[in-house]
This record gives C-alpha cells, structure tokens and sequence, in this order.
C-alpha cells in the first residue's frame, strides 16, 4: 500500500513539472510523451485503483482465516406497578465477548463468555467447535474463494501492465499521426511553391509569345488545387495533434508543441524477432491469453470442484462444552463458579444431511462442467488467434519493409522525373498539362514516400505490442 500512495505522489510531482514546462512551451518529445502518459492517463491510473481495491478485497479473503472478535452489552431495568405500589423492581447487565476462528480445513472455533448481573453475578463460559467431515472439507474448498481473489489479483496486475503497454502504443501512433500530418503540410508547400514557380514561368512565356494564353488557367489552377489541399492538411495537422494529448491523458486547452521526431532513429529502435519467437512471446506475454488461462486453471476449475461438493452428504462433528452460567447465589455465583464444577455441561454429536434427488446441485455441476470445457475451446481458438495475429503482423511488417524501399526508388525516380519535365518545359517541348502532371506523380510519390515510412515504423510498434515488448523497448518498470 506504501508503495502505491508513493507511486501516486510522485506521479503529481512529475505531473507538475511538465505542467511546468508546458507552461513555459517546452518541446514535449516522444520519450517525454511516454514518461508523461505512463503516469497521468486516466486509463492507467483507472487501472491501478482497481488493482488497490483487488488488494484490499484479498486481504479481505485472508482476513476471514484470522480469529474475529466480538464484544456485546446489555443492561436492563424493570419496574412494576400493581395496586398503585412499584412491587418488582430489577436490574440486569450482561456483557458478552466471543472469538471465533475458521481453518483452512473449515474447522469451525466459536469461544463465547457471557457475564450476567442481576439479583447475583453469574458468569459463563463455553467453547463450540464444529468440523465438517464430507461436504465443505478440506483446503481446496475451504479456500476457494481465498485463491479466486489471489488470481483476480494476479489479473489485476497484469491488466496494469496491458494498459501500460496500450497507453505506450497508442501514443506513438498518436505521435506519428503528427509527424505524418507534418511532414505531409511540408509536401503541399513544397508543392505550392512548384506551383507558383510553374506560373511565373508560364507567364513569361506569354509574354514572350512561347505559349498561348490560356496555358496560364491550366496553372494557376494547379495553384489553386494545391493551396486546397494544403489547408485540408493543415487542418488534419491540428486534429493529430489533438488526438495526440488525448491519447497521453492531458487537458485538451494546454498550448503544448511537439519536438521533430527522427523516424529512422525510431525504427532502429526496433529488433525483428523471428517468426517462431514472435509465435511464442505472444502467447507468453498477451495478456487477455494468460487472464483466460489463470481463469481456467483457477476460477473454472474451482467452481467445478465447489459444484460437486454440494452434491455430497454433509456429516458435521460438533462438540460443545461450558462451565457456568448457574443462577443463584453461593457457589453458583461469582469467578469461582466457572471453576468449581457445579455447572458444567458437555456434548459430542454428529449431524448427518442426505440430499434426496436434488436436481438442482446436479444442475450447477452440469454447468461448471461445461464452462469448463467451454472454456478450453475458448482458450485453443484464442491461442489459434493470437498465433495467427503474430503471423500476420510479422508478415505485415516484413512486406511494409519492402514497400518502404520500392517507395525510396520510386520517390527519387519522380524527382528525377519531374526535373527532366521541368527543364522540357523551361525549353518548350511540353506543355503545361504535362508538367503538371509530373508534378502530381511526384507529390504522389513523396507522399506514397512518407506512408510507406510511418507505416513500416507503425507495423514494428504493433508487432513490439503483441509480444509484450512495449515497456522494454521503452526501458519502462512496473512496480506495485
């Protein structure tokens, strides 16, 4: 508990200084966009409460092992009225403490005093003890739900981690979304500025009498598509960014700029692991596959064992034993009265409870027995599926890296290209509907260029996500 009220202070110390530095309109980079998100998403702070609460409600399962005390009082006062005279008057105080335990094995201890005051003080004592024989014995019954809520623990704590590894995920992509929209916005004015260039070129081609008129609408129309499509990126630029402190967990309304991110550097960041391993470390790391697994063995598998339990006959040993508790005065009264042998009493006995064609235990048994199995078929088909993602993913990132060189050749070919059309025009041997046409391939392979980049790095990313890589890559510790 210490550890996570730590873990809570610092993480609004932390939040203040970059608070801070947002203030003070401080490049936020990608290592800084993590560091933040870790600690103020709402999800993964969502997530560590209710693995606080998943605490406490174990502590609770183990508490109910522990003894339990009680302590009861009463006092009471009569009087009563007969022919207009108070004939009976009485007072009477009774103070009741009692300890009671369960065993693992479910062995249950009741010691219980009584301390009666009236006319005499006569005090009580007597120890129950109750030990099921067939139904409700043995640990495994006994502490089933003890050992639910240590699963449930478990799972809480890997949910922790699952939702670290998404949070660090889904910033990156958000991260990239920017640097996409960015490095698109530059393409356009690149692209305007081509444009612009191509009219006044055009325009002293008039008006040497090189070129007709009307060549001048082909590109100032050009212009005017390229100035188009340049704000509807512009625009597309401030959304990302906006989905960007949404997926870090920040107030929308803070004037936050993010640093250049080097996209090789970033991609270098990432190692290919071979298809076996990528098979394998899904499996051991995917955390919705290890919760239905810990489900299975435990919780499903559990409830079968309880199910059939309830079907057996129940055989219960008690034993009862008290001193005290007399009436009167003399040897039945004070201390010693719980010492002296004059009231005792003594019982052993067994209880025994046949169920008759009891339907209904046969029926909870039916059921566990088939979510249990239910639940194998669920979890071979996952385990199908989370093989099949990883097959798939690194496929993905193996064509996507091919792409990305395909793409390199074919963007600088297009350069190339739109030169030779550029210098073609200069001279007159093309139109402008040809060089325009040129600078379209090019601006389609610039950004065929960048997709073919943020790709390749966005495939890395989800693949790193499914073997449950994230935080090492990011070198990021979860401590609870």
């Amino acid at each position: 508990m210490r550890k996570i009220l730590c873990f809570f202070i610092l993480s609004l110390c932390f939040f203040d200084i970059a608070n801070a530095d947002i203030n003070g309109k401080k490049l936020l980079s990608l290592d800084e966009a993590i560091l933040l998100a870790v600690r103020s998403n709402p999800n993964v702070q969502s997530s560590q409460l209710s693995y606080v609460a998943q605490k406490f409600s174990l502590w609770v399962q183990e508490w109910q092992f522990f003894p339990h005390y009680a302590l009861q009082a009463s006092a009471a006062y009569n009087r009563n009225k007969s022919s207009n005279q108070f004939t009976i008057n009485s007072q009477n105080y009774n103070v009741q403490p009692s300890v009671s335990l369960i065993t693992p094995i479910g062995t249950q201890v009741v010691l219980a005093g009584t301390n009666t005051s009236a006319t005499h003080y006569n005090p009580g004592l007597s120890l129950q003890v109750m030990q099921p024989l067939m139904r409700g014995f043995g640990t495994a019954i006994v502490e089933a739900s003890l050992n639910n809520a240590k699963d449930s623990t478990v799972i809480s704590q890997l949910n922790i981690e699952g939702m670290l590894r998404s949070t660090v995920t889904d910033v990156i992509n958000a991260y990239l979304g920017v640097v996409s929209a960015e490095r698109t916005v530059l393409i356009d004015e690149d692209a305007v500025k081509r444009s612009e260039k191509s009219v006044e070129q055009t325009k002293l081609f008039i008006k040497a009498g090189h070129k007709a008129g009307n060549e001048l609408v082909t590109v100032e129309a050009n212009v005017a598509s390229a100035k188009t499509q340049l704000e509807n990126d512009k625009n597309n630029l401030i959304q990302s960014r906006y989905a960007l402190l949404a997926a870090i967990g920040i107030d929308p309304n803070m004037d936050i700029q993010f640093s250049n991110l080097d996209v090789q550097s970033l991609i270098n960041k990432y190692h290919l692991p071979t298809l076996s391993n990528a098979k394998k470390w899904t499996l051991e790391n995917d955390i919705q596959y290890q919760t239905d697994k810990i489900t299975l063995h435990g919780q499903k598998s559990r409830d079968l064992l309880v199910a059939e339990d309830n079907t057996r006959w129940q055989l219960n040993f008690s034993t009862n034993v008290s001193t005290g508790n007399g009436s009167g005065g003399g040897q039945n009264a004070g201390f010693n009265s719980l010492f002296n042998g004059a009231n005792q009493t003594q019982s052993v006995g067994l209880t025994l409870q046949i169920p008759i064609d009891d339907q209904q235990s046969k029926q909870a048994v039916v059921n566990a027995k088939i979510a249990l199995k239910q639940a194998e078929l669920a979890l071979m088909q996952e385990k199908w599926s989370k093989e099949t993602g990883a097959i798939n993913a690194w496929n993905t990132v193996i064509s996507a890296e091919r792409a990305l060189h395909f793409a390199e050749d074919a963007e600088l070919l297009q350069e190339k290209t739109y030169h030779v059309s550029y210098q073609k025009y200069s001279h007159g041997l093309i139109d402008s509907l040809e060089l325009q046409s040129a600078q379209q391939s090019l601006i389609q392979a610039q950004q065929a260029l960048l997709s073919a980049r943020i790709n390749y790095l966005r495939g890395l990313v989800n693949l790193d996500l499914l073997i449950g890589n994230t935080l090492k890559t990011w070198k990021i510790n979860v401590r609870l």
